[in-house]
């Protein structure tokens, strides 16, 4: 947009995006957030993730390596039996999310001043009109 200044500049805008977009994806799927209110009471196994969600383990799989791949889901293999793979949050990529989203919406530096952008009858003032 003409006329508006970025105060962290590009570089902060780039981030930011690169901080938000793998996790809001991530979010945007409703098995995915239940799994994640599971995690958040504690620790999942895959069992008991299939067997609450009624789901196959291979689409658990795919869920868990999208939360992953998001940074919002650390796993753990069982150290006798590495067929056992346990889930919990991230509390690192949690927090980043948690950040990157308050820095997105923090409105302490929006103008509350009214922008004036019709003239009087309503209608779009434009180049043509203007001149």
């Amino acid at each position: 947009m003409v006329g508006t200044t970025y105060p962290q500049g590009e570089a902060a805008v780039i981030a930011l995006d690169a901080d938000l977009w793998k996790p809001l994806a991530a979010l945007a799927s409703p098995v995915r957030l239940r799994i994640l209110l599971m995690l958040r009471e504690r620790e999942q196994c895959v069992c008991h993730l299939t067997e609450a969600l009624g789901l196959s383990q291979g689409t658990i799989s795919y869920h868990m390596g999208v939360l992953k791949q998001a940074g919002l889901v650390d796993e753990r293999r069982d150290l006798h039996d590495a067929r056992w793979v346990y889930y919990r949050l991230n509390p690192a990529g949690v927090a980043a999310l948690q950040r990157a989203l308050a820095a997105l919406l923090d409105t302490t530096g929006t103008d509350p001043t009214p922008v004036d952008c019709c003239d009087g009858d309503g209608g779009r003032i434009d180049s043509e009109r203007s001149g």
